[in-house]
């Protein structure tokens, strides 16, 4: 319940204040165009968007499965 919802409020909030600054910076729009960027590599570009297709992905999941 309640954790679940902090949960992720929290870790958006700290995803805004750790890496909105970097990524304005940088003059990116998005986390894994920041991460390819920062770290010049393509593949850790991919890699970075992977990561949030898969968190997008279980987020989803856990929407759908608790409207069911």
């Amino acid at each position: 319940g309640l954790a679940y919802v902090i949960g992720w409020t929290g870790g958006y909030v700290l995803l805004l204040v750790l890496l909105a600054s970097q990524i304005r910076r940088f003059g990116k729009f998005t986390a894994p165009e920041f991460v390819g960027e920062r770290y010049g590599s393509q593949g850790a570009r991919v890699i970075a968007a992977m990561i949030s297709i898969a968190i997008s992905v279980i987020y989803c999941v856990a929407q759908f499965k608790g409207i069911a």
